[in-house]
């Protein structure tokens, strides 16, 4: 099964020999592949949506994979087997993750590695972790469909604070093939809003003070 570049980055970060829960595991595709390449030795596939669980079923069935791939109907975190080591959650928005995080944050005591990517604000998603002193593992960028993609692994091992400049634009990513042209795109977008905008309107400030950071960044 071939994987587009978003999950492929995904598989790429799961350690080898793993058990995995890929929550809102959608069609299945990842799970399969973590399997099929003897990466992960159980997934557990798990989403909170009937039709898609339906639909990996199905996949992981027709793949002969049924003994190794576990597909639960579960919400987030909800009764994770204890036997889990690492944790994907992809393809939602920051807010849907931090909910997740924060309503099993047992979870997260437990050693555990996760292997998040968030549509939306994944500096966000550094804030939080750095606010609760964890560790940045690993980073990776990836341009799929014209859209472009953060993901970030981490472990709730003890790390003192990230910094502004790390939370923005990453620990390792500044090194990136993709950073710069992942930031001249956000410089554009920040641009186009800005320029929409009055100087006495309340988000001013803000875009013009990200368009600073962007360039010096950049430069």
């Amino acid at each position: 099964m071939a994987l587009g570049k978003r999950l492929l980055a995904l598989y790429h970060l799961v350690p080898k020999g793993s058990v995995v829960a890929d929550v809102g595991c959608d069609h299945g595709q990842l799970s399969i592949a973590l399997i099929q390449k003897h990466i992960a030795k159980h997934v557990y596939a798990c989403d909170l949506r009937s039709g898609p669980l339906s639909r990996a079923k199905q996949a992981v069935e027709l793949a002969g994979l049924g003994n190794a791939i576990d597909c639960r109907l579960r919400n987030g975190l909800d009764d994770l087997p204890d036997d889990v080591d690492t944790i994907v959650i992809a393809g939602m928005g920051i807010e849907t993750i931090q909910m997740i995080l924060e309503s099993h944050f047992e979870e997260l005591t437990k050693q555990r590695i996760f292997i998040i990517q968030s549509n939306t604000h994944p500096d966000a998603l550094r804030k939080w972790i750095s606010d609760h002193h964890f560790t940045i593992l690993k980073e990776d960028l990836v341009q799929e469909d014209r859209h472009f993609y953060e993901i970030v692994s981490f472990s709730p091992t003890f790390h003192a604070s990230y910094s502004a400049d790390e939370i923005l634009f990453g620990i390792f990513l500044p090194e990136h093939a993709l950073f710069h042209s992942y930031w001249k795109k956000c410089l554009c977008s920040y641009q186009s809003i800005l320029d929409g905008l009055s100087k006495d309107h309340e988000a001013f400030d803000h875009f013009q003070s990200m368009i600073e950071c962007i360039e010096n960044k950049l430069s």
